[in-house]
């Protein structure tokens, strides 16, 4: 039996994936007045009241349209099925829309934020998203990827944002910007599309060794460049991904603002390249300094240090609820002991551990079970009962992260000694997946399984 691992395939045909043929189109704008670079007459239907009454015009001009360009900039695109694929914007074709903004109605929308209405106004990609339908796009299928957000652009002097917009195999790339002032309070709004040609990352001729960065654990990025080279692990190449995973590890999460507010091709810290990105946690604002631990286009970024009032990773950040369920709070153990041959494990490859010899002491039936679950970016804690009677039960009710101590809390059940008990023999076991990134950005982790009573069913020390 062999337990089915799904790859993540990294495939782009040809050199380039533009191919003509497509255009955006265009319905009635509820945000601004739309112009097409044709000269098509400009639509406007605004959806709120106190926009329609306005004449758009009379109106102001605030934007125009932007010339800058963004080539030769890589990106990491996750695909609605999971798959992660790199690509370089090789460069940017015909621009297919060119939106005006109007300064009545992206001061009304921008009152409505500050009211707490609409808040998908203030995040770059949920904007291109809640407009894919106007320009042809499709969120169920196309892949929507941020490229670039800055506060103080050169160009407007405000803040412009960049989203590749993957629509099957063409590119295009959307321009926002900030039409009320910079900051992660003001709107963005789309102010142009335009088509993109992208290409598949080509790798070194030769590795780029040399110096590396001073204080960085060199043995665990060589495993993480490993399963990047291997096709796992792809979002280490993305560095806003790598902020938000390793985020975690200083106590930031997903309902943080990650924004990246600097970037170098070499700095003295790392010769081979310096994002900042900026987190705003609680109110207060940190920065993540990331760096690339080696050289070339397929190289990992991992967190050098993060700067401000935050906790280091290595301190208690209290504990932290993993996982839990209360469907099994009324179980009890009431024999005298465990069925022999009842155990734990934590299970990430079974390849890889069954070679090892890992995974030998675990009963065929417990492994089956897990036959038809990806564990591709997951690790799966297991906890099973020996051989036994169907009447006796085991579940895991509550995962735990205490610093780099995972507790794995089990409850068991069993009818009463004097109890009857079904006449069959099986192997009850129950299983939870836990995120491959949490062992991967936090390092070796020891995982402790420990039943209602407090009874240690088994210890392991876990590093991916």
């Amino acid at each position: 039996m062999n337990l089915r691992h799904k790859k993540i395939v990294v495939a782009i045909t040809g050199a380039a994936i533009i191919s003509g043929g497509f255009a955006p189109i265009l319905f009635p704008h509820a945000m601004a007045a739309i112009k097409w670079v044709d000269n098509k007459p400009a639509q406007t239907q605004p959806n709120i009241a106190a926009i329609e009454e306005k004449a758009v015009s009379e109106a102001e001009v605030i934007n125009k349209q932007v010339k800058e360009e963004i080539i030769n900039t890589e990106a990491v695109i996750t695909e609605n099925n999971g798959t992660m694929q790199r690509v370089v914007i090789d460069n940017t074709g015909k621009q297919t829309v060119s939106v005006t903004l109007e300064k009545v109605i992206v001061e009304q929308l921008q009152q409505e934020a500050d009211k707490g209405n609409q808040q998908w106004l203030l995040d770059p990609v949920s904007v291109v998203k809640s407009n894919a339908g106007k320009y042809g796009f499709d969120v169920k299928k196309d892949s929507f990827t941020l490229i670039s957000q800055v506060y103080n652009s050169s160009t407007t002097g405000t803040g412009k944002a960049y989203v590749l917009v993957g629509h099957g195999a063409v590119f295009y790339l959307v321009e926002l910007v900030q039409p009320t002032g910079s900051g992660n309070s003001k709107i963005w709004q789309i102010v142009s599309i335009k088509e993109a040609k992208v290409t598949q990352p080509q790798k070194p001729d030769k590795p780029d060794v040399g110096p590396g960065v001073e204080g960085l654990d060199y043995d665990r990025a060589i495993k993480w460049q490993q399963a990047v080279d291997a096709g796992r692990e792809m979002w280490r190449l993305d560095p806003m991904l790598v902020a938000k995973n390793e985020g975690k590890t200083y106590g930031f999460s997903e309902k943080d603002q990650f924004t990246i507010i600097r970037k170098l091709s070499s700095s003295s810290i790392s010769r081979h390249g310096q994002i900042d990105v900026e987190v705003i946690h609680d109110d207060k604002k940190y920065t993540m300094i990331l760096v690339k631990p080696f050289g070339g286009r397929d190289a990992i970024w991992t967190t050098y240090k993060v700067t401000g009032t935050v906790i280091k990773p290595g301190t208690p950040i209290g504990e932290k609820v993993i996982y839990s369920t209360d469907k099994y709070k009324n179980w009890q153990w009431n024999l005298p002991q465990y069925p022999q041959g009842t155990g734990v494990a934590a299970i990430y490859s079974y390849e890889l551990q069954a070679k090892r010899m890992n995974l030998q002491q675990v009963p065929q039936p417990v492994i089956d079970k897990l036959q038809d679950v990806d564990l591709t970016n997951k690790v799966a804690l297991v906890a099973y009962l020996g051989g036994t009677s169907s009447s006796n039960m085991i579940g895991i009710e509550k995962v735990t992260l205490k610093d780099k101590d995972l507790t794995v809390k089990v409850r068991t059940k069993s009818p009463h000694v004097d109890a009857p008990m079904t006449k069959d023999y099986v192997y009850p076991s129950d299983y939870v997946l836990i995120e491959r990134s949490l062992f991967e950005t936090t390092g070796s982790i020891n995982v402790t399984f420990v039943d209602q009573s407090g009874k240690v069913l088994g210890q392991m020390k876990l590093s991916l």
